[in-house]
């Protein structure tokens, strides 16, 4: 899709003063209680401004837009449509689609019903499908495309609570008896339009709104159960991440599933409450729409900042003559600012004015050709990022900032909130509200109370138990506090390596400076119950012949930097990438260090020889 086919985008927005300046924002943020159910917002939102785009999407090459209105009268449409094919208040519906206005449009009019939506990552198995659809007990099910809708007729025989399966582009094939299957446009009509307002009113604010379901990465997924009160309170951490989303228009780009926490919340859920419009695309049309869009809002895992900045010094590498020359020297300038910056040390006069001429005349245009000339802030969240990833686009002139969320917080409760250009390798600080709290525990786990927090495990009060001491939520993340009050994580409780010898190691810090290599995309350290740490490495594109030397210069950086206890002594390159389809990632691409040990455990006993577990066992079986 090319920029001239699209809707455009206007360069200069206007903007309205928040009351009371600054200090006035921060006080808004402050004290946030919701009074009206999602919906309910919906409702609101459309009357107040029926003719203003609420969102867009990207198709056939162009950008087109939904007004609130007209966004309102699809959600009453299948909100009435659910309500004559027999879906009930409280009722799960399950929804299996790309990012889309339909995902949206689905999830609102569940809700309006008093549903409960469950996203389903379009990339799950059927077997994974039934899994959810089992421990939810959902009674209907909404696919996009022939692909999906085929899994869940497949395993529907096994669900016994479902009903009712909707295709949003294509009809249901044959299902078992007991379910019936509809097209998208056969279930907008199937209801006789009455009263949304009434039907909303029936739903409460602390009534189930969203399960979502956990990746699995530590054990089976669990169904996380956020209410229309907490997913609000996370709709304000967003919102206090980048106050002048209340009062200025910001365009995002949509294209991350929307089964997913981050995703739903700011796509899906903050756009009520803000002046945000998402553009929604397939995930393999994202670069296109960028370069369209050039938005001015991006919240995306480390992954995609790492792949852009690889083409950006691809790009930048092509440069010949002055180009080349121009990009060298605004890079030597961007470091001495970036250094100043996380020092805390005001930049002289000459420097900053060097900056802001190496900005707008080299990194801007460099950002530009993958349409993000328009950003000015930046967030990531939801897995650990090389500091030299957020310490690049910063010098680019991107103010990259890292802040943290789980599913079961469903927004930020710690955040980079405000502070331009941090220092990279913190998470920031608790959100503005005093009802926002971290505490460190004695093994330096981070606990957590905010008003945000899931109401519990699905159906599962043993594990929400588990999870929570006095009120406390235990996150499962080390952490430590810096001098100046931020928050720094020192990694995963469960992910810790006991080594033969006693040693604990966390190794997250030692995997994210592998991948710092251009080699490297992925890098599992491997040595519990073992007299030292070895490595498995999944190469990158980059890779080509001669990796074997060259991946063991890169073990020889890392280990200079680490104690003798933590080094690594070896290593193996895999033979294929991880795959989700064989257990070895989640559905959101997160390593399950089990399931990979699991596949390669050959590879890992060769790093080990007969010196390790494998002779002591041959030694039991053949008595000498």
């Amino acid at each position: 899709m090319s920029s001239s086919t699209s809707a455009s985008v206007p360069r200069e927005r206007r903007r309205i003063p928040a009351r009371g300046g600054k200090r006035g924002r921060v006080m808004e943020l402050t004290g946030f209680e919701p009074e009206r159910t999602l919906p309910g917002l919906l409702l609101d939102r459309a009357h107040r401004e029926p003719d203003t785009v609420a969102l867009r999407y990207s198709c056939g090459g162009t950008v087109r837009a939904i007004t609130w209105r007209r966004y309102l009268d699809r959600v009453r449409e299948l909100a009435f449509g659910l309500v004559a094919r027999g879906v009930r208040h409280g009722d799960r519906v399950a929804v299996m689609s790309g990012a889309r206005p339909e995902w949206v449009f689905a999830a609102l009019a569940v809700q309006s019903v008093g549903g409960v939506v469950i996203g389903v990552y379009p990339t799950n198995s059927p077997a994974e499908i039934e899994q959810v659809l089992v421990h939810s007990e959902a009674v209907a099910f909404v696919g996009e495309t022939e692909t999906e809708l085929a899994k869940v007729a497949k395993i529907a025989g096994n669900t016994p609570d479902l009903r009712l399966v909707a295709g949003i582009d294509a009809a249901p094939p044959e299902l078992p008896a007991g379910i019936t299957g509809v097209s998208w446009d056969d279930l907008r009509s199937a209801g006789e339009p009455d009263s949304l307002a009434e039907l909303i009113a029936a739903t409460a604010l602390d009534d189930p709104a969203v399960l979502f379901y956990t990746s699995g990465s530590t054990g089976v997924p669990k169904g996380v159960t956020h209410s229309h009160r907490t997913l609000q309170h996370a709709i304000q951490s967003v919102i206090g991440l980048y106050p002048e989303s209340r009062t200025t228009r910001h365009d995002v780009v949509g294209f991350l599933p929307l089964a997913h926490v981050a995703p739903a919340v700011l796509l899906v859920f903050t756009p009520l409450r803000t002046r945000l419009v998402v553009t929604f695309c397939r995930i393999e049309d994202y670069s296109e729409v960028l370069r369209a869009v050039r938005p001015t809002v991006v919240l995306w895992p480390p992954r995609f900042y790492e792949k852009l900045a690889a083409e950006l010094i691809a790009l930048a590498g092509s440069w010949t003559g002055i180009r080349r020359l121009a990009y060298r020297a605004a890079m030597r300038i961007g470091r001495r600012m970036a250094e100043r910056r996380w020092s805390g040390r005001r930049a002289p006069v000459p420097l900053r004015i060097a900056y802001a001429a190496a900005v707008r005349g080299v990194f801007v245009p460099l950002r530009a050709s993958l349409g993000m000339d328009r950003l000015r802030v930046a967030w990531t969240a939801s897995a650990a990022m090389p500091e030299s990833v957020v310490a690049l686009w910063q010098i680019w002139g991107l103010d990259l900032r890292e802040n943290y969320g789980l599913t079961e917080t469903g927004g930020c409760p710690i955040g980079q909130f405000g502070q331009p250009f941090p220092r990279p390798g913190r998470i920031g600080r608790e959100f503005a509200d005093p009802r926002y709290q971290v505490k460190l525990a004695d093994d330096r786990e981070m606990l957590i109370r905010a008003p945000l927090l899931f109401s519990g495990y699905w159906r599962n009060p043993g594990e929400t138990e588990a999870v929570f001491a006095d009120g406390w939520f235990r996150t499962g993340d080390l952490m430590e506090r810096t001098a100046d009050g931020n928050i720094r994580l020192i990694g995963r409780k469960k992910d810790v390596i006991i080594t033969r010898g006693g040693k604990t190691v966390d190794p997250q810090p030692i995997e994210i400076r592998l991948k710092e290599s251009s080699l490297i995309e992925e890098a599992i350290v491997v040595g519990d119950g073992r007299k030292y740490l070895t490595v498995l490495i999944e190469p990158s594109a980059a890779a080509d012949a001669g990796l074997d030397g060259r991946v063991r210069a890169e073990l020889e950086r890392v280990n200079a930097d680490l104690a003798r206890a933590e080094q690594l002594k070896d290593f193996r390159v895999l033979p294929r990438p991880l795959e989700a389809s064989r257990g070895e990632r989640t559905a959101n691409g997160k390593v399950k260090r089990a399931a990979v040990a699991g596949s390669f455990a050959g590879l890992i006993d060769e790093m080990y020889g007969v010196d390790d577990d494998a002779a002591i066992a041959d030694h039991v079986r053949r008595p000498r």
